[in-house]
């Protein structure tokens, strides 16, 4: 089967309410992205519409048409949340207008720098007007320090449009990345569709999801994916950057709303976050302690900020901070979002997530810088002496550097103070440690006691050192390296089961002794030999210091079965005079047929159990 093409490029359109975007976007791709009646009825987007641009050079785009309305920026930032590029709609015969550079805003400070204008209607407006809106577009591109393309176009004649997408071919590469294996699927639309189900929609944001995943909610349901659609297609996966339908099964429609997020596996929300704060050059000042709406992806919330470094950020500064959210949100580092004030409610900065994980730990400023500078060879041994655990996978690890998993495994590879134990990656010297340890625990065991020289496993992932999880990986690999050998008896050293031979001939004449007791044994200290006879089954125990060979307990036993089987019980007189030896003796026996099932007391009677009763 041929695989399918992923989509190169996803493309947010911006721009001020009837510049032209949606008409443009419907010349492009043949798809009226107005869905909503109201929209028709006013001639605005509302919501965020999408549709599928295939470009010239063939590869695939996702088109975003955001609503352009002051009213609606809310939903031109989940709009434009996860986009490569941009694509500005500024009418010819209108110019620069406030959401025009608004939307420029948003998108400057979710990352999105990379794009072309589109000068819009220039079938209404003469060459002079085209010129003075082309000035105009130029001024503002060089005052945010953003270099675009500008392509006088119209969305009712086409022209200009063949340039415009050759200008956006240029932008696409070969696949739009995810990131890591983690699929990441925020929310916009959820609802029950007639004959098929809970259906929710859209844009992935990294990873892959096919038909027959399980994933799963922050609030822990698990929907399981019957379906995937692309762009209004039945696929057979989708990839990052692709418009997503998902038919699910297992949850409600009302479990999965909209502003919620479906991913590939849990990942813990968060309500405090330290993040790389940028206040744009339009704005006021944001000061310590200043309350804020937060957008990331379909989700807004309020945000409280805490700053480390001043009283406040300068408009056009930035500064690292800590957001304390209303609500728990899933947030990864690396991650863009977008900040707006209360009242009046304006765009006025946003930033980029460091940390999402600070685990009640105030900020540590060499960890968030390091996150900063991207350098996975300085993360990635700083992550790890972070963790409790002492140990992460590669997903986690890519997580939390905001990297691919291929990329963390290459890295970590090639790194000198990281190793990898059973799929979890550590500190080496962290790890070199627990071995020593482990292996200095076994070798004592094995000295003081050669007839049974296994640590059981809960005591040999106590003798590393280490936390459970990077204990039990430590223990699986020593023994893939041929040093100690896991069985159900424990852990021991490869060839620790030798036994020594002055041990071998101590246990055999101690055997010996006890064959000669026969049904007085006599009483023993404990010993090495003792301990090894025991262990061997040679020996048993009868208590108050006596034991006796396994001979004599299977006679014993046996007398005891055929005097219970043909007089029905037995008592220790009696007992007593059949075995023809003390009540010492003789009480020792009867107690230990009781241990061993074959007999229960019934007063100053024995009688044989349900399993060993003739008839």
């Amino acid at each position: 089967m041929a695989r399918e093409e992923g989509i190169s490029l996803t493309i947010g359109t911006a721009g001020h309410v009837d510049h032209g975007k949606t008409t443009l976007v419907r010349y492009l791709t043949g798809t009226d992205t107005d869905r909503l009646e109201e929209e028709h009825r006013r001639g605005i987007s509302i919501v965020p519409g999408y549709a599928e641009l295939v470009l010239p050079g063939g590869r695939r785009a996702s088109l975003v048409d955001v609503p352009g309305h002051e009213r609606f920026v809310k939903n031109m930032v989940a709009g434009s949340s996860g986009v490569d590029a941009f694509l500005l709609a500024v009418a010819a015969d209108d110019g620069v207008m406030p959401q025009t550079r608004e939307h420029l805003d948003v998108l400057r400070v979710l990352g999105v720098e990379r794009g072309v204008v589109a000068l819009t209607k220039v079938d209404a407006v003469d060459e002079e007007s085209v010129e003075i809106a082309t000035l105009d577009v130029e001024e503002l591109l060089e005052s945010v320090g953003i270099e675009a393309g500008i392509y006088p176009v119209s969305g009712l004649t086409g022209e200009g449009v063949p340039e415009l997408l050759a200008a956006l071919d240029g932008l696409a590469g070969t696949e739009r990345a995810g990131r890591g294996d983690l699929a990441r699927l925020p929310v916009d639309r959820s609802f029950v569709l007639k004959g098929i189900g809970v259906v929710v929609t859209g844009t992935l944001w990294s990873g892959e999801i096919r038909p027959g995943d399980m994933l799963v909610t922050p609030s822990g349901k698990r929907p399981r994916v019957r379906s995937v659609q692309n762009h209004g297609r039945l696929a057979s996966v989708a990839r990052a950057g692709a418009r997503t339908a998902l038919d699910l099964v297992g949850v409600e429609a009302s479990e999965v709303p909209p502003g919620d997020v479906l991913l590939s596996r849990p990942v813990p929300a968060t309500r405090l976050v330290d993040v790389r704060l940028r206040v744009l050059e339009s704005a006021k000042p944001i000061g310590h302690g200043t309350l804020l709406r937060l957008h990331h992806g379909t989700r807004d919330v309020n945000a409280r900020i805490r700053l480390g470094e001043g009283e406040e950020i300068p408009p056009g500064g930035d500064a690292l901070a800590r957001l304390r959210l209303d609500e728990p949100l899933v947030l990864l580092s690396g991650d863009r979002f977008v900040v707006r004030s209360l009242t009046p409610p304006v765009t006025i900065g946003g930033g980029t997530v460091l940390d999402p994980d600070t685990r009640g730990r105030g900020p540590d400023r060499e960890w968030l810088r390091a996150l900063e500078g991207s350098d996975l060879r300085e993360i990635l041994p700083a992550a790890l002496a972070r963790e409790p655990a002492g140990c992460l996978d590669a997903s986690d690890l890519a997580l939390r550097a905001s990297a691919s998993v291929e990329a963390v495994r290459e890295v970590a590879a090639d790194l000198p103070d990281v190793t990898e134990v059973g799929g979890l990656f550590a500190e080496r010297s962290v790890v070199k440690g627990g071995r020593k340890r482990l292996l200095a625990a076994l070798e004592e065991r094995a000295r003081k006691s050669p007839e049974r020289p296994e640590l059981s496993v809960a005591e040999a992932r106590v003798a590393t050192g280490l936390p459970q999880r990077l204990a039990e990986a430590l223990i699986s690999a020593v023994e893939e390296g041929g040093k100690v050998v896991v069985a159900e008896s424990g852990v021991r050293l490869r060839g620790a089961d030798e036994v020594p031979p002055e041990l071998e001939a101590e246990a055999q004449a101690l055997l010996e002794r006890l064959w000669a007791a026969g049904t007085e044994p006599p009483t023993l200290e404990t010993s090495p030999a003792l301990r090894l006879l025991l262990r061997r089954g040679a020996v048993v125990e009868l208590g108050g210091g006596l034991y006796g060979s396994r001979e004599a307990a299977e006679s014993v036993l046996q007398t005891v079965k055929d005097v219970c089987n043909a007089e029905g019980s037995i008592t220790l007189a009696g007992f007593r005079d059949r075995l023809g030896t003390s009540r010492k003796f003789s009480q020792a026996w009867l107690e230990y047929a009781d241990l061993a099932g074959v007999t229960v007391r019934t007063g100053d009677e024995r009688v044989l159990t349900r399993r060993y009763r003739k008839g």
